[in-house]
């Protein structure tokens, strides 16, 4: 008996610990973090991340620009790599496909077309920016 209420004790611990974690995005700064290591690989990783959480606190505060992982080049490239021709303009599913591919989940799914089924550069690019940016914001809003 003792022991069934310590296991459902660490569940309960267990579920509060993963609200937490869930409420927090402490996986998604995480993810976050090790990207930009990642793609960086500085040297000293410690002063890199404390700078980079520098860099966030600032923008949170409304002082400073986002610290995205995907700058606006490399969602230039993307865009890019979608249009070998150079046409130009891109699919809708190709649109799709870059907005997953940098790791976007919630976009404007109807974006604004050049001409019927075609996206443009700047639409891509825009829309990838505003939602990097937002994915941003409410990884490292302040919660009370």
């Amino acid at each position: 008996m003792l022991n069934e209420v310590y296991n459902q004790r660490m569940t309960n611990a267990q579920m509060q610990a993963q609200f937490y974690l869930n409420e927090k995005k402490i996986f998604e700064l995480f993810n976050f973090l090790i990207g930009h290591l990642l793609v960086d690989e500085p040297t000293d990783p410690i002063e890199y991340l404390y700078e980079l959480l520098d860099k966030c606190m600032l923008f949170r505060a409304g002082l400073g620009e986002p610290p995205l992982l995907f700058t606006a080049r490399h969602v230039e490239s993307m865009f890019q790599s979608l249009d070998p021709g150079g046409l130009g303009s891109i699919s809708l599913d190709q649109y799709k496909a870059g907005m997953t591919t940098l790791g976007i989940g919630c976009y404007d799914m109807n974006p604004k077309t050049c001409s019927a089924g075609r996206v443009d550069k700047q639409t891509f690019e825009d829309e990838a920016k505003k939602c990097l940016v937002s994915m941003l914001s409410e990884m490292i809003v302040k919660k009370s």
